[in-house]
């Protein structure tokens, strides 16, 4: 992976942080809290979690991009790529426990951190991390499997139809970050509404898209400006 790649990569995943972290944060509230969107206390501390939002970002939607375009014009086979894609972003495992960890708990991401070493020893800081590969591995291999380059309308449809089948892997995810709610539970509980398939699908595309528009900008720009 050269240049070109990884640090058009690296902006866009900052870019995105700061632009999607408020949005991200009222979406997780409605949903672990089953609040509606006009509830006003899901407002609140929009740009908590910024930091950690951004080291998260700098792979999800940073090096993502720049994962599957280097390895997508290398390797024809599109399930080792998902794959490939899907233990990349497992990386931010630890972060993304701790900012939903902080977000639902309404503290400080070093409370958090102090609270789930406690609770679990350093182990914990894996906890959610199986849920969080499935999901990113079915959403990537319904993604690469039939997206279609520059047909933005019908990859908005393939995006749209990899989120709402990765729901459910979503959801598990964000109860065991919240509480470490066991699987039972979250079967019994569950709540259709606890998805959120409306505004995750609608926030999702676009922040997919937003970060791969930075991306192609940027990686276009940087190429440019190079020769």
């Amino acid at each position: 992976m050269n240049s070109h790649e990884l640090i058009p990569g690296l902006l866009t995943g900052v870019l995105s942080a700061v632009i999607f972290n408020p949005l991200d944060k009222i979406i997780f509230s409605c949903c672990m809290e089953n609040k509606k969107i006009t509830d006003m206390s899901v407002w609140k501390n929009l740009f908590k979690g910024s930091l950690n939002n951004i080291g998260t970002r700098l792979i999800t939607s940073g090096l993502y991009f720049s994962v599957i375009d280097h390895y997508s014009n290398i390797n024809p086979n599109k399930t080792e790529v998902a794959m490939l894609t899907a233990m990349v972003s497992s990386i931010t495992n630890p972060i993304r426990l701790v900012k939903y960890h902080s977000w639902y708990h309404n503290c400080s991401s070093i409370s958090s951190i102090k609270t789930i070493i406690k609770s679990y020893g350093f182990h914990g800081l894996a906890i959610g991390l199986i849920p969080l590969i499935s999901r990113d591995f079915v959403f990537n291999y319904i993604y690469l499997n039939n997206k279609e380059k520059d047909d933005h309308l019908y990859n908005i449809a393939v995006v749209s139809s990899a989120l709402v089948v990765s729901a459910p892997l979503n959801l598990i995810k964000n109860k065991k970050y919240s509480t470490n709610e066991n699987m039972k539970s979250i079967i019994t509980n569950f709540k259709f509404g606890q998805l959120g398939i409306g505004m995750t699908v609608g926030r999702s595309c676009l922040s997919f898209y937003v970060s791969q528009m930075i991306y192609n900008t940027v990686k276009d720009f940087y190429s440019k400006a190079s020769n």
